[in-house]
This record gives structure tokens, C-alpha cells and sequence, in this order.
């Protein structure tokens, strides 16, 4: 059981290291299964619109090098449990897949059909966006759009779908801020 005492609540297993295993499982999958795989569980809107629906979901797990795993998996940890005390679990996974798919599908319609995509780090700018939302002090936001003002420039060269980034870190701003709403005054 992991124990959040200071949060009052206790988990059987927290959501950032599911998520981080999922990643890696899939990765693991996909450097066994080669090219096959990667057709099938990345995205490219050229077969995602020809029926394979399922690849704006299962693209969020695809990662292309053991680089891109590495970094994404080092973002998912850091903001994932920051986001794990501030939410809920359903508000954190409504924020983590939510941002993703809403940076996916903006992908679709503004990359060349022919061009696979995928990754984490869509829902993982939604955590970014979502940290900003509920800490809204000027230490934590600076930390938060200095990490997002870092990866937007550094991943902004080809081969990088720097959609699903900015609609990513938007979407789970929006999520953040009406969970933040929502949420009755302490």
C-alpha cells in the first residue's frame, strides 16, 4: 500500500508507476514485436482514419527510442506525483488521458497523413498544464512553464509533434482548472 499521510489517503499502488510500467510493458512489447507493432499501436492518421481508431489511445504508450522512453518516464514521475496529491485518482487519469487523446486527435488533422506518432509526453504536458492550474503561486507556475518552455524548444524539430504538446499542456490546463473550481473551498 502506498500511504500518503500528509493527503490522508492511501493507494494500493500509485497511479504515476501504473502508468510508468504501462509505458515500459508497451515498450518492451514493441521492441519484440518491430515494425508489425509500431504499424499497429503508433498513430498515423493515414490508418487511423481508414478504421484503426484504437491508435489515438494506444499511441500515448508507443515510444521510438530508448531516449524518448527515458525522458518521458523521468517528466512522468516528477509531474505525475506531483498531480497524484493535488487530484484525485479519477480527476488524475481524466487529466493524464484526456490531455493525451486531445493532443492526439488535434495531431491527426495537422501532421502529413503518412507520419507515425506517438508518446506520452502529450499527457504528460497535460500534467504540466494541470500542476499550473492547482498551484497557482508564482514558485510552482515558474517551475511548471519553465519544464514546458524547455521541452516545447527542445522537441521542437522535426519529427516531434509538438501539436500534441501544446494541445496537450492546454487540455490539462482546462481539466486542471475546472477540477480546480470544482473542487469545495477547504
Amino acid at each position: 500500500m502506498a500511504v500518503f499521510p500528509q493527503y490522508g489517503r492511501t493507494y494500493p499502488i500509485p497511479l504515476t508507476f501504473a502508468l510508468i510500467f504501462a509505458n515500459v510493458a508497451v515498450y518492451v512489447v514493441l521492441q519484440l514485436g518491430g515494425n508489425t507493432a509500431y504499424l499497429v499501436l503508433s498513430q498515423t492518421a493515414e490508418v487511423f482514419f481508414a478504421g484503426a481508431y484504437w491508435q489515438v489511445f494506444t499511441a500515448l504508450f508507443v515510444h521510438f527510442d530508448i531516449f524518448h522512453i527515458g525522458f518521458n518516464m523521468i517528466a512522468l514521475y516528477y509531474f505525475g506525483r506531483l498531480n497524484e496529491i493535488s487530484y484525485s485518482r479519477g480527476e488524475y487519469l481524466t487529466i493524464y488521458f484526456g490531455s493525451g487523446l486531445l493532443g492526439n486527435l488535434v495531431s491527426l488533422f495537422l501532421i502529413p497523413l503518412d507520419v507515425p506518432t506517438g508518446g506520452a509526453s502529450g499527457a504528460i504536458f497535460g500534467l504540466v498544464g494541470s500542476y499550473a492550474a492547482r498551484n497557482q503561486n508564482l514558485g510552482n507556475l515558474m517551475i511548471a512553464l519553465v519544464y514546458a518552455a524547455f521541452i516545447l524548444i527542445e522537441s521542437s524539430g522535426p519529427g516531434v509533434n509538438i501539436y500534441a504538446h501544446l494541445f496537450g499542456i492546454a487540455g490539462g490546463f482546462a481539466i486542471g482548472m475546472l477540477f480546480t473550481r470544482l473542487r469545495a473551498p477547504e
